[in-house]
């Protein structure tokens, strides 16, 4: 084992606050004692699965797991792209399971793959009774049970709502979607329940909102880590327990091609985070993890992959409730404790404008405070439009690659991570070699296309008096 940086020492997780020891071996402030809370009492609250289909004890063992990384990942405070090495004592119900050498070092390299850290985990027996969720009867509920369901992780982002929106327009009306939302934020918590609110006035029961809060006491004063690379693993972990709670093997994402696949801005790109969170790759490798685990195969889809997050948005433009549909979400990489909440320059936001702005909508609904009047005294940066200029550094890239002879082949050199992704769907067999790479280029020569003049003015607004050069087409 190399050098620790933290540990982590779980009591039993259960339904009231749970103590964690934790201890950072490189201070001089060692060790401290914090509180959290897992509450997943929703999962027989609101759904009243069948009594075949109860929170059993490896569901919430990966409850628990799933909790106490996110909890590690969020509280491990580092230097912003310094990899760390932390330790995880945690109780579960089965030690025999997830401590055996197969499994741990499954679930230690997908953690390296998301984080770039090293995990190392000690699993102990539990001591306490499991939390209501477990130890709750089900009864089936007619009325929502005996729908075909299909579940989808909820981030209360607008691709996930866009998703959906094409979902419930395009199905049938005894389909049911179960949406699963997590996290330790209260105002996300809060942003995934308004935007499963504007969903259900249009579409009134054939939806429910089945959220996992993760609730942390005492830790006021302890730095924070921003990144956090596993909220990933994290998220789809959790997701996976919902849909298997629902008889499912299969779990969706909402989330474009552009964003899911989230390539390097620049080859030598500083500051500029990217997640693989729902990377094509990342599904394929949870997949495997999950399915392993369970003895059962388990995968995840992602319906928009080779869809632009404009192309996933143009249906909400039909809709009298464009505007509010819109405003029920929160897409920023940062919150901001002052109005307006969405920053308008991280990439996400630009993502955001750039979608509705292809659309020929008048204005975006949505308020960013890079776009508001500026406040007295505030003053704008130079470093404000970094990632404006990296996405037009990129833009300008694929468009130069598209413009070849063999997009393919100089989209590849430009961006080896399409050529990991074409391998591991097609080794999957989720589509042919061929057919994936007409659709990678088609998705980014889509993509160049949307950013015309009216986009790069679009996108400029509140960065300078004097809107950088634009790179027209």
């Amino acid at each position: 084992m190399s050098q620790l940086d933290y540990t982590y020492i779980f009591d039993d997780l259960s339904d009231g606050y749970a103590s964690v020891q934790w201890i950072h071996h490189r201070a001089h402030q060692s060790s401290q004692v914090f509180r959290m809370r897992v509450d997943d009492q929703q999962f027989h609250r609101k759904r009243h699965w069948e009594q075949r289909n109860h929170l059993s004890a490896l569901h919430a063992d990966c409850v628990d797991l799933a909790s106490a990384i996110a909890v590690a990942d969020r509280l491990s405070s580092r230097t912003r792209y310094q990899p760390c090495s932390i330790q995880i004592r945690l109780p579960v119900r089965h030690p025999e399971l997830f401590g055996c050498s197969p499994t741990l070092q499954h679930l230690q390299d997908i953690l390296y793959w998301y984080t770039q850290d090293q995990w190392f985990f000690d699993f102990l027996p539990r001591t306490a009774y499991g939390r209501v969720a477990e130890r709750q009867l089900s009864f089936l509920n007619p009325s929502s049970c005996d729908l075909p369901a299909e579940v989808a992780l909820w981030s209360g982002g607008l691709d996930s709502l866009a998703g959906l929106y094409s979902q419930l327009k395009n199905g049938t009306a005894s389909s049911h979607y179960v949406l699963f939302g997590t996290g330790a934020n209260t105002f996300i918590h809060s942003k995934q329940r308004d935007a499963a609110e504007a969903i259900e006035a249009l579409f009134p029961g054939q939806t429910t909102l089945v959220q996992l809060p993760l609730w942390l006491g005492e830790t006021k004063e302890m730095r924070k880590h921003s990144l956090q690379r596993s909220r990933g693993f994290v998220f789809l972990l959790l997701g996976a327990v919902c849909a298997m709670l629902e008889g499912l093997q299969v779990l969706s994402v909402y989330e474009n091609g552009i964003g899911a696949i989230n390539l390097p801005f620049t080859q030598a790109e500083v500051g500029l985070d990217h997640s693989l969170s729902v990377y094509p790759v990342s599904l394929i490798r949870m997949g495997e993890f999950i399915s392993h685990l369970f003895g059962s195969p388990f995968t995840f889809q992602d319906p928009f992959l080779f869809k632009t997050k404009a192309q996933m948005c143009a249906p909400l433009t039909t809709s009298a409730a464009f505007e509010r549909l819109v405003l029920s979400t929160f897409t920023c990489d940062r919150y901001l404790r002052d109005r307006p909440q969405q920053c308008g320059r991280c990439s996400s936001c630009l993502l955001r404008r750039q979608a509705i702005a292809v659309l020929s909508m008048e204005e975006d609904p949505t308020p960013y405070s890079m776009t508001a009047p500026a406040r007295y005294g505030q003053k704008r940066r130079i470093s404000d439009s970094d990632h404006l200029r990296a996405m037009e550094a990129q833009v300008a890239s694929l468009r130069s690659c598209l413009a070849t002879e063999d997009p393919w082949e100089s989209l590849s050199g430009y961006a080896p991570q399409l050529l990991e992704i074409v391998d591991e769907m097609a080794e999957k067999k989720i589509l042919s070699r061929d057919e994936l790479m007409d659709r990678l280029v088609q998705l980014y020569a889509c993509y160049v296309s949307e950013w015309d003049e009216h986009v790069y003015q679009v996108l400029h607004r509140g960065f300078t008096e004097n809107p950088i050069e634009m790179q027209r087409l």
